[in-house]
């Protein structure tokens, strides 16, 4: 069974939790099936961590997942400003599926480190979720990419995909998560909502050279994973 229908099914049963409306459980799942089909038209950072920054919504009556990391909605709206509950569905089921997935010492470490990034886009991201890493102090940014260091294998495995550990060289890898942050803080130098694939003139000129290396290496790796499937 793959990762789509898997996580198809975790909302169905979710959805019977939370009654939400047809229209909108719909809307998720279509969402999920056609991410394939736009998988070359994004850049793919995994797809956890891509729900990570989308703002979520919740029923205050329910216990879920996401709870963990956003301990409640009001919680989360007083840092990022357009929650829905579509991304909450979204983000509550992919969870559901990697503590499914992962043993559960692998599940342990997993969501510690996805704390981790959480609490960082609470504490440090704008009002979509990115960070601007150059002003972090250096320790703190340091501290943050040896979190993604650890994190990137298991959202590859989550995805279906072989780990970008195993898959590049240490110089690649370091290069990947470098990508990965520089990719995330021009957007929030940029003021950029992430809901869309970014085009190169939404990013102001100064920041145009830097963001589209970072995108070409990124898409280099997703290439490169895709080709080994």
């Amino acid at each position: 069974m793959n990762f789509e229908t898997k996580v198809m099914e975790a909302l169905q049963e979710k959805g019977k939790e939370l009654i939400p409306s047809t229209s909108l459980k719909m809307k998720v799942m279509n969402n999920i099936s056609s991410r394939k089909q736009k998988m070359k038209k994004r850049i793919v950072t995994g797809i956890l961590l891509a729900s990570l920054l989308i703002p979520t919504g919740v029923f205050a009556s329910q216990l879920l997942l996401a709870d963990e990391l956003y301990s409640s909605f009001d919680n989360l709206k007083k840092h990022i400003v357009s929650a829905t509950m579509e991304g909450y569905l979204r983000l509550d089921a992919k969870l559901a599926e990697a503590k499914g997935e992962l043993g559960a010492e692998e599940y342990k470490e997993f969501i510690s480190l996805v704390k981790q990034i959480t609490h960082a886009k609470l504490e440090y991201g704008d009002k979509y979720g990115n960070i601007n890493y150059d002003a972090l102090s250096q320790e703190r940014e340091a501290e943050l990419k040896q979190v993604f260091w650890k994190i990137q294998p298991y959202f590859d495995r989550l995805n279906g995909q072989q780990s970008s550990l195993e898959l590049l060289t240490e110089n690649e890898y370091n290069q990947y998560i470098d990508s990965l942050m520089t990719h995330e803080k021009i957007l929030a130098k940029s003021e950029i909502n992430p809901d869309h694939y970014v085009e190169l003139h939404e990013i102001p000129s100064s920041l145009q050279k830097e963001f589209q290396e970072a995108r070409d290496f990124l898409e280099y790796v997703n290439e490169k994973q895709i080709q080994n499937d």
